[in-house]
């Protein structure tokens, strides 16, 4: 398990919120429900099929750059101290 921030808008997480408590009567699940969530948006299987993710960085990267900044991302993630 990898613990991260992630930023919300106000009205998604409202409505995380209110899911969360009417499912299972408390916030403490939130993070149950997003990867619930997140495992339904991948299909049948839960992410074993690959989806192509955009993100808008301002410029296009090439499959190497790629790889480098997911490296870079997670040795520093693997690097934090718990």
């Amino acid at each position: 398990m990898v613990k991260t921030t992630v930023i919300l808008d106000d009205d998604l997480y409202k409505r995380l919120v209110e899911e969360a408590i009417e499912r299972y009567g408390s916030t403490r699940t939130l993070s149950k429900l997003i990867n619930e969530k997140l495992r339904e948006s991948r299909g049948p299987g839960g992410g074993s099929q690959k989806k192509r993710s955009t993100v808008k960085l301002g410029k296009e990267l090439n499959p190497a750059e790629i790889e480098g900044m997911i490296d870079s991302g997670w040795r520093e993630a693997t690097s934090w101290k718990r």
